[in-house]
């Protein structure tokens, strides 16, 4: 399926443009997965899962509280429950803004992360306040970077998804009540971005947020 045709059907099912726009940038650009890898916020069903490139993988669903699709229970907020370089990719959700101390939680990821293996972060920029039940971050892309690099990530790549005009439709989401009418206000604002020049993209960009496909270093 095509993004137009996705993005209608995303946009009826009443998903945010956020949720749409962030599950095609991870369909685009996710690396292939395979081994074990371990969705640490993933609170069992979720929306962006076919979007992911799993080869021959053993996926694992954790969340704080257990519940229908959750493999794993535990609370990123303390040591992980998990054994040191056991998994070969980890999935960090819309999670990194609710942490007081986003770097000390990634280095925890890094320890159970194998060298080589991937970690996959997705995380807004503009975005309204969110507490779950706290939300102290919106980073910047050199913000996300070094935030990333000193939880003992490297080959840091970041891409951006969204711009000016999907983000001023994202904050009126709560307004567009009428599923059926969201692909009228989607779609005219993709093509927007579109016509955003290049130079103000990349001297003052303003996105919806960042995929960030990292690695641990190996350091054997």
């Amino acid at each position: 399926m095509n993004k137009f045709l996705n993005t209608i059907k995303l946009a009826v099912r009443g998903q945010s443009i956020y949720r749409v726009l962030s599950q095609q940038t991870l369909k685009e650009n996710s690396p292939a997965l395979s081994g074990r890898v371990i969705d640490l916020a993933g609170g069992g069903k979720n929306n962006y899962f076919e979007y992911l490139n799993l080869t021959k993988a053993e996926y694992s669903n954790a969340d704080i509280k257990s519940g229908p699709g959750v493999d794993v229970v535990l609370d990123l907020t303390g040591p992980l429950p998990l054994a040191g370089n056991s998994f070969d990719a980890a999935l960090l959700f819309n999670c990194l803004y609710i942490f007081a101390n986003p770097a000390e939680i990634l280095k925890e990821v890094n320890r159970v992360v194998k060298p080589g293996g991937f970690l996959l972060a997705i995380t807004p920029f503009i975005f309204n306040e969110a507490p779950e039940p706290t939300d102290y971050w919106r980073f910047t892309s050199q913000g996300l970077r070094q935030v990333l690099s000193h939880g003992g990530f490297s080959e840091i790549k970041i891409i951006t998804f969204g711009e000016r005009f999907t983000a001023v439709i994202f904050l009126l989401n709560k307004f567009l009540i009428l599923n059926f009418l969201r692909p009228l206000f989607y779609l005219p604002a993709i093509w927007l971005d579109k016509l955003v020049p290049l130079g103000v993209k990349k001297n003052h960009p303003c996105p919806l947020g960042y995929l960030a496909i990292a690695k641990r270093a190996d350091h054997s």
